[in-house]
């Protein structure tokens, strides 16, 4: 017993707080409240007698608890407190209660279960954080078993079962960069990762993201940059844009974007756009339709793309399309380069220069005989996370008394300054001004050091260790 105490807590040991004295009796539970500020507040003669302070996020936690403390036979009374964001605190007095809950790893015995519920619905306390130090206090620890269990029970390992997809945002989901080629590889992996699985209108299983939102910053669809991943070459790009960039429709195809764009009944809606951005730059209906409201809403060839529209802001080109379906692993890369062509045909005309290209694809989804193989491109060529120019500009972190902060635009000018005396004081001031995770991540990374030189009385210099 004592060599397998020598190891506990078997689960998450690094985020817990743990007593040396393995006969310490008292476990707290704090939920979204950090450990550390209940464990601060508590005085000698209560912290002696704690043995583990942990924090409770979600439900599936439950399990660990129930783990490490059948693995430790001195804890003997449970005190749970903290706020309770996730409703976890909340599911885990029920569960003491003796509500049933699936959550419940299927590898502890039922018995088992049955015993903890036994034994701490009747020693464990619900607590506010400022009550467990009297608490403690009070509690007369020697009324108590000395051991909950007469020995250590370690229970099989949990092995999760595949899920559809991992927890997300369910809708809206934006994904910038340079090029086609590597937003393309991003998007698959957000798909495979987080996309539903669902049936398709054509019998086929699909994995489904709703509102995909593309950005591309830079790219040329007139010399692109084609790795040898992508499933087309330079010639079926040129071969493909005829479909975009003419009103041809071809034989055996019932209509092309071109055709809908440019002799939409007999009207060429991009030489609308055209024409109304000259005469108006603002205006905001500089838009074509591809939809035909008399027979596309039951035709199951009814177009994917639907709607392109152009803005101008500061002489810059700004173009938005609209996908009700788009087929991301087989279409959306060639169709982005025939926007891309849209977009420079525009431009040019009107003398302006090109901006982003905004892509919202409504059902973003790859079809199963595409997964395996979509996978594999992933896991070969997915670009790094890497940390580019933030549009809303950049930080230059330096420390006097205080972490420092200056906002720069991309040319270097100042924009404003914040200044805080720890992290978390500099990241609730900057945090609207960030746009992406490698960004957030760097500058989390660059605070913390910053902090902890302020801290110790070290010399910070901004990206050296």
């Amino acid at each position: 017993m004592n060599d397998e105490l020598q190891i506990w807590p078997k689960y998450y040991s690094n985020q817990l707080i743990v007593n040396k004295n393995i006969n310490s009796s008292i476990a707290i539970v704090t939920g979204w409240t950090k450990k550390e500020d209940v464990f601060k507040e508590l005085s000698e003669k209560s912290k002696e007698k704690i043995s583990v302070i942990g924090q409770l996020y979600s439900k599936e936690g439950i399990n660990f608890i129930i783990r490490n403390l059948f693995l430790n036979p001195n804890i003997n009374f449970l005190i749970i407190t903290g706020k309770d964001l996730s409703q976890s605190l909340k599911e885990f007095k029920s569960f003491l209660n003796k509500e049933k809950k699936s959550f419940i790893h299927e590898e502890i015995p039922e018995d088992k279960i049955k015993e903890f519920i036994e034994y701490f619905s009747k020693h464990s306390l619900f607590l506010e954080p400022q009550e467990i130090d009297p608490a403690i206090q009070n509690l007369n620890l020697s009324d108590l078993p000395k051991k909950w269990i007469n020995e250590p029970l370690n229970f099989e390992d949990h092995l999760a079962k595949s899920v559809n997809a991992f927890p997300s945002e369910k809708v809206g989901f934006r994904i910038e960069g340079k090029r086609v080629p590597e937003v393309w590889l991003k998007v698959l992996d957000r798909i495979l990762k987080f996309g539903f699985e669902k049936m398709s209108a054509y019998g086929e299983k699909q994995r489904e993201l709703i509102d995909i939102i593309t950005v591309i910053n830079n790219d040329d669809p007139d010399n692109p940059s084609l790795p040898p991943y992508l499933y087309f070459n330079k010639n079926d790009l040129i071969n493909y844009y005829p479909q975009m960039m003419t009103d041809c429709v071809f034989e055996g195809v019932e209509y092309t974007y071109g055709s809908r764009l440019r002799n939409h009944n007999g009207i060429n809606q991009i030489k609308n756009i055209i024409e109304e951005l000259k005469r108006e730059n603002y205006s905001r209906r500089a838009i074509a339709f591809t939809w035909n409201v008399e027979k596309d809403c039951k035709n199951v060839k009814s177009p994917c793309l639907d709607l392109v529209q152009a803005l101008v802001q500061d002489n810059i080109l700004y173009v938005t399309a609209y996908f009700r379906s788009n087929d991301m692993y087989r279409a959306w890369p060639q169709n982005t380069y025939g926007l891309l062509k849209i977009q420079k045909e525009i431009a040019e005309v009107l003398n302006l220069k090109i901006g982003k290209l905004v892509i919202v694809s409504c059902s973003a989804h790859i079809y199963e005989r595409d997964f395996l193989e979509a996978q594999r491109m992933v896991e070969r060529h997915k670009p790094k996370l890497e940390c580019e120019i933030d549009p809303r500009g950049n930080f230059v972190i330096e420390i006097d008394n205080e972490i420092c902060v200056k906002h720069i635009d991309a040319n270097g000018n100042f924009l404003q300054g914040f200044r805080g005396k720890n992290a978390q004081e500099i990241r609730d001031q900057i945090s609207t001004f960030i746009t992406d995770a490698a960004h957030a991540i760097y500058l989390g990374t660059e605070l913390h050091k910053a902090e902890l030189a302020l801290k110790n009385g070290l010399k910070y210099i901004q990206d050296q260790d």
